[in-house]
């Protein structure tokens, strides 16, 4: 039987994987793509709507980003189901990139910086589940 009660879980471990050095996409991490992407463009907030698999906005969206973004929607259902849950319960699933790039001189990386990754699961009865995680990067010049 599927169980409400694993959402939070699955909300921390969705944001968790999003932000970790296993998001690797084109010989770089994805999140150093948004951290330059983000100190270029002044864009700050990555906005991932899961289940209607739409990401924004688009200056931050590099190839590898998008591929990235792509293959987690893809999978959401997967790590849904396999946690004891059904996608069905879901109403909505909504992930926040929050990326904050470091401005420490001309030494800097351009990747270097602070993001945090928010996943708010809304199930079919309305009650909200949330997961947060943050990683600081420090990334070398693009590959």
């Amino acid at each position: 039987m599927a169980r409400y009660k694993v959402l939070k879980s699955v909300a921390h471990s969705f944001a968790h994987s999003f932000v970790s050095l296993m998001n690797y996409h084109r010989s770089d991490y994805v999140m150093c793509h948004l951290l330059r992407r983000a100190r270029t463009t002044g864009c700050h907030e990555l906005r991932v709507d899961v289940l209607g698999r739409m990401a924004g906005p688009m200056e931050l969206l590099s190839r590898p980003v998008i591929q990235s973004v792509q293959s987690y929607c893809r999978d959401f259902g997967r790590l849904v189901t396999s946690s004891g849950a059904a996608l069905d319960m879901i109403s909505s699933a909504q992930l926040t990139v929050r990326l904050r790039p470091e401005s420490k001189g001309e030494k800097q990386h351009d990747g270097q910086g602070q993001v945090t990754a928010t996943m708010r699961i809304v199930d079919d009865r309305g009650r909200a589940y949330i997961g947060r995680e943050s990683e600081s990067y420090s990334c070398d010049q693009p590959r």
